[in-house]
């Protein structure tokens, strides 16, 4: 027997449609009008706060939002989550 919870879980699970996760390389030859495979991966190195002889520097804003995941050594790239960045750019980078 499903409790409520469960059937409430489920549902959503199955409302959900799955991530769209991309290798750099696919997601810089899926989106080639803007984007270059070095441009994105300048973005990925410079997605968190980072250390410099002057301080630290701070990310882009790409790793608040969730935009790259790490598995193993493979860098994936949630495509949602780059887009709603982008977004944030457009708007004042807010």
């Amino acid at each position: 027997m499903n409790t409520q919870a469960e059937t409430t879980q489920q549902d959503t699970k199955a409302d959900t449609p799955p991530r769209r996760l991309f290798t750099l390389p696919k997601f810089a030859e899926r989106h080639n009008s803007f984007l270059t495979l070095s441009a994105l991966t300048n973005q990925k190195f410079k997605s968190a706060p980072r250390k410099s002889s002057r301080g630290e520097i701070p990310g882009n804003g790409l790793a608040e939002h969730g935009a790259f995941f790490t598995v193993g050594r493979r860098v994936l790239v949630d495509e949602e989550a780059y887009f709603r960045w982008l977004d944030s750019q457009q708007n004042g980078g807010q």
